[in-house]
């Protein structure tokens, strides 16, 4: 299943990326607007129908999302789409997860933050997220990534969502490595935490 925040978050990061900055260009608007996607009243619409379905802790059709990750990836901004698109996903999926839940996450993170992050990651994602020996690991099983991107594009919305939802609940620091795609032959797509770069710090 892929819950609704999955598309919502998609298309607030188009949204977002599509938003002119303030540059000074303002007479220029009208006609930016009118050729920007995430501007559009058609996304507005779609905002509006996949916040009420969050809100109803909702499934979306699979179809549709496939259909949005399809033409995500068609964008030249696509990687940065999909990876703002996940950290989104997964700030929505914290905040769904039980007051209690967040509280214990936050008190015990190494012990507790991996429970919180693993059911997150199950309900919104679809995906399974466990510790093999002290790295943490996330697997999907569900294709469509691959098929609405073969070349792979939409799996950074996972790695992003994965990386996320280790940061916010366990202090993980550091990317989610795919280490296995369906895109390049893998039986299912897999993500390995790695920590930081020393040399970027």
């Amino acid at each position: 299943m892929i819950h609704s925040i999955v598309p919502l978050a998609v298309l607030e990061a188009v949204r977002n990326l599509d938003t002119p900055v303030e540059d000074g260009l303002s007479e220029f608007a009208e006609e930016l607007l009118s050729k920007r996607l995430g501007l559009s009243p058609t996304v507005a619409l779609q905002l509006a129908q996949y916040e009420a379905q969050v809100r109803r802790d909702a499934g979306a059709d699979p179809a549709h999302v496939e259909a949005l990750l399809r033409l995500v990836g068609r964008r030249p901004d696509a990687d940065l789409v999909f990876a703002d698109a996940g950290r989104r996903a997964a700030r929505r999926a914290v905040r769904r997860a039980s007051v209690l839940g967040r509280l214990a996450a936050r008190a015990a993170p190494r012990a507790l933050g991996l429970v919180v992050a693993r059911r997150a990651a199950r309900a919104v994602l679809g995906g399974d997220l466990r510790r093999e020996g002290e790295v943490p690991v996330a697997r999907v099983n569900d294709p469509i990534a691959v098929r609405a991107t073969p070349d792979g594009a939409a799996c950074a919305l996972y790695a992003a969502a994965f990386a996320e939802l280790l940061r916010l609940l366990m202090g993980f620091e550091g990317a989610m490595l795919h280490t296995s795609c369906r895109a390049s032959g893998g039986d299912r797509c897999e993500w390995r935490a790695a920590p930081p770069d020393p040399r970027h710090h």
